[in-house]
């Protein structure tokens, strides 16, 4: 699998681009005139949201914000791991934008991204709207890389996107058999949320000990050994989850096979009653105008 990379500036650095000419007006005492800049920004999750809310903040009038964003409502990835034990509803997850619009004058618009042009800093819509600005920044979220043999599938959901497959995977917790197996898989680095996986194994074996006891959970991990809070995860799976979790590292999925809820991984085959299949994930790609190419004129934040 190809994993490009793309040029992306650091959020500091992020801030100093678009504090150039012509946008001075971006920091604490611009005029209060009209706008003497114009900044796109392509996604509204939380690193879109933030940077438009903060610019907006930090240049006041002198700065023309507009978030472009496919969906009406933000549903958090962060908790959503809470879901999955019934400790929170995924609506309780769900956020609009009307206070990005409300109290801090952020321009709203709603649809999906067809191309982008980075040297005329001009975004078209499917619709086919354009926005121009004098600073593009793009913040489109993850795409995850497809799984050989799993296709179209459903029963191995990732939910590692907050959304239906959170819910379906709930379902599938709720219908485990007495002492099933469920297996979590944690793909190689890079992906979205490095403590994220080991935090979900931690709380789905604390749910199934009180609530399916007899049940094991796997978690297959890809890499050599925990990628972040070593100390941590160790001391709850080797200890305070011993009799729950069985760990296995360099363990990266080759294939799924659905009909038979198999894995087949770089450390073997393995068979699950619920499979929390997360894939290996890569910045959401954006088609850019096939004749400008030069995506560093435009920051970007994963």
């Amino acid at each position: 699998m190809s994993h490009p990379t793309h040029p992306m500036l650091p959020r500091r650095r992020l801030l100093q681009a678009l504090a150039a000419a012509p946008l001075a007006g971006l920091w604490p005492g611009a005029s209060r005139a009209a706008p003497t800049g114009r900044v796109v920004v392509v996604g509204g999750g939380m690193a879109g949201a933030t940077v438009a809310k903060y610019l907006r903040l930090w240049g006041g009038s002198g700065v023309d914000v507009t978030l472009v964003e496919r969906e009406s409502r933000y549903t958090s990835c962060i908790m959503s791991s809470l879901v999955l034990s019934g400790q929170r509803s995924l609506d309780s997850l769900r956020f609009g934008y009307d206070g990005l619009v409300q109290r801090h004058g952020v321009k709203l618009t709603t649809g999906t991204v067809q191309a982008i042009d980075p040297v005329l800093r001009r975004v078209t819509l499917a619709d086919g709207r354009k926005l121009t600005a004098d600073r593009l920044v793009l913040a489109p979220g993850i795409d995850f890389d497809a799984v050989p043999g799993l296709g179209n599938s459903d029963r191995m959901p990732h939910a590692w996107k907050a959304g239906p497959q959170t819910t379906l995977l709930r379902r599938q917790l709720l219908a485990l058999p007495a002492r099933g197996t469920v297996l979590l898989t944690i793909p190689r680095t890079p992906y979205r949320c490095p403590p994220g996986p080991y935090e979900r194994a931690c709380l789905l074996a604390d749910w199934l000990r009180v609530n399916k006891p007899g049940a094991r959970l796997v978690v297959l991990d890809a890499n050599p050994d925990f990628v972040t809070e070593k100390d941590n995860f160790s001391e709850a799976f080797f200890s305070l989850h011993a009799g729950v979790i069985e760990y296995h590292t360099n363990a990266e999925v080759l294939s799924a096979d659905p009909a038979t809820m198999t894995l087949q991984t770089t450390a073997g085959n393995f068979r699950g009653d619920v499979i929390n299949l997360i894939p290996r994930q890569d910045r959401k790609s954006t088609r850019l105008n096939s004749s400008h190419s030069q995506q560093s004129r435009m920051p970007s934040s994963a």
